[in-house]
């Protein structure tokens, strides 16, 4: 049978669209030098979570650690070949230093690569990017477009060892900057009036209106400032840093947004839309992927198609020229019938002559 050259490309199409999905990460993508570090360790990375940093890591009311990052990380884990082992988790403050300190745990999750923490850890790629916004009390009575330089003599609470804190004061050094340990006491500090306003990212913003546990803050500014999160990892555990690179990298861009959908949420506030807000999280990335798979199925079905009319219209000829064989073969079949029976009558009409000449000759 003779295969064409569009059903090969076909095949190849399919293969390729099909592939990521089946990949279960049974290849190998570690050197050998990584296996054996994991290997020395009995195949186990020891992880220091946050205990209160919804969305990203926070400790459920079993006392088990959850969020985006830790989904991120067990994921990282399964195509790395790893298993996973959990301290009990902790402030941010707590678990910088005693990973810095106290040499406890591998990894910490849902950090932002800065110079002065660049001194103690190294980082992953970047699995995640949001931006920081203002966030005041819904019944204070200022713009929707207020920036840090507006904020000048204001006491805003920041999450303690939150990157942004550091950008927030460079920026404007008149801010009175109170330190708070997690962005829920930040909010709450907002809603008392003990602050007139909490700088913190939108994600984790989304997360405590979506739960309705803050619901009389307003989002009034962007502060210019975007949380690029990481892994961290001990300076003597460079070798980790490669090896969780490898398994993000592994991690498709289809994942990635199903994680993200999970764990990120717009609240819907009819008396309150931001144009910016909504801007934030349209995935471009992803929604080029899903365009160009989509069309990537389009153009294959319209193959598919064509190549169904033209077999159709080939089989179709091929059945009206047998067709057609069919009642020639008919036709000349009753020829040859109407034939045979005038060789009959020429055959009786030659016997007949025959006697008539035997008779004469009788004679």
């Amino acid at each position: 049978m003779k295969i064409s050259s569009r059903f090969i490309v076909i095949c190849a199409i399919l293969t390729c669209v099909a592939l990521p999905h089946y990949s279960n990460g049974e290849t190998n993508i570690l050197t050998e030098e990584e296996n054996l570090w994991l290997k020395s360790r009995n195949n186990t990375i020891v992880i220091y979570p946050e205990k209160n940093f919804p969305p990203y890591s926070y400790q459920n009311t079993a006392g088990s650690p959850q969020g985006l990052s830790i989904d991120y990380i067990e994921l990282i884990a399964e195509k790395i070949g790893a298993k996973i082992q959990y301290l009990p988790a902790r402030s941010r403050s707590q678990v910088i230093e005693d990973v810095q300190q106290n040499k406890k745990g591998d990894v910490i999750t849902s950090i932002s690569d800065t110079k002065e923490r660049e001194e103690f850890f190294y980082f992953t790629d970047t699995y995640m990017t949001v931006p920081s916004v203002i966030v005041v009390r819904k019944d204070l009575n200022v713009g929707s477009t207020v920036t840090l330089n507006d904020l000048s003599g204001k006491k805003v609470a920041i999450g303690k060892d939150y990157a942004v804190g550091d950008f927030v004061h460079t920026t404007n050094s008149r801010i009175i900057i109170e330190s708070v340990v997690d962005n829920e006491s930040g909010l709450q500090q907002v809603v008392l009036g003990e602050v007139d306003a909490a700088v913190m990212d939108i994600a984790s913003l989304s997360y405590y209106l979506s739960k309705q546990v803050l619901n009389s803050v307003k989002v009034v500014g962007n502060t210019g400032y975007e949380s690029n999160f990481s892994f961290a990892v001990p300076k003597d555990k460079e070798i980790l840093q490669s090896i969780l690179d490898k398994g993000l990298q592994q991690i498709s861009t289809r994942d990635r947004q199903i994680l993200n959908d999970k764990w990120i949420t717009v609240p819907h506030d009819k008396s309150q839309k931001s144009s910016f807000l909504s801007s934030i999280y349209t995935n471009v990335s992803g929604a080029i992927a899903y365009v160009l798979l989509c069309a990537a199925i389009i153009v294959i079905i319209v193959i598919l198609r064509r190549g169904h009319r033209k077999f159709t219209t080939r089989h179709s000829r091929k059945k009206e020229a047998l067709r057609e064989l069919e009642n020639e073969i008919a036709d000349l079949e009753d020829t040859s019938k109407d034939l045979m029976e005038e060789l009959d009558s020429v055959k009786v009409l030659e016997s007949n002559i025959q006697k008539k000449i035997r008779d004469i000759d009788g004679e």
